[in-house]
């Protein structure tokens, strides 16, 4: 529901002209994230059968890595979300 309007609210100002960065950089984060759990939990559900081929939980589960890792890893985002927001960690004295 959180990633749904967090959708919604970047669309919204994409449309009305507004710069999204820090609003797409927190989807990608947010959906990278939740795909992982999902799928995760899926093969929890299913066990040993869950890496097997013939499972598509087993692709599920490749695919739901390259959204975390395509387009900017997480890290990469959390980096971006941190800069607009001020709060990048000062260098060490």
């Amino acid at each position: 529901e959180a990633l749904r309007s967090l959708t919604y609210r970047a669309v919204e100002a994409y449309v009305s002209g507004k710069d999204v960065t820090k609003l797409a950089s927190m989807a990608k984060l947010k959906c990278g994230r939740l795909s992982r759990e999902v799928t995760d939990s899926c093969l929890q559900y299913w066990g040993g059968m869950g890496f097997t081929w013939d499972n598509p939980i087993s692709q599920a589960y490749r695919d739901s890595r390259l959204i975390s890792i395509g387009g900017g890893a997480d890290e990469i985002m959390l980096g971006i979300i941190c800069k607009l927001e001020g709060t990048l960690p000062g260098k060490a004295a």
